[in-house]
């Protein structure tokens, strides 16, 4: 299968039905841009967008 590292965007082939070192990284090309994008993620550079929630946030979950 062939895809592009969502990091640099280099194209990838990897075979998934083996237990592969490209296997454990996709969809990554390297552990550098798996990691580069796990420090995006923890710098608030992707966010999730959602509607706020109908539910005040002072009840617990169990109140639910």
């Amino acid at each position: 299968m062939k895809h592009r590292c969502p990091t640099c965007k280099k194209i990838v082939e990897v075979s998934l039905t083996k237990q592969s070192e490209e296997a454990k990284l996709f969809p990554f090309c390297s552990q550098r841009c798996k990691l580069i994008d796990l420090g995006a993620w923890l710098d608030d550079k992707y966010k999730i967008v959602s509607k706020p929630s109908d539910i005040p946030p002072d009840i617990s979950a169990d109140e639910r």
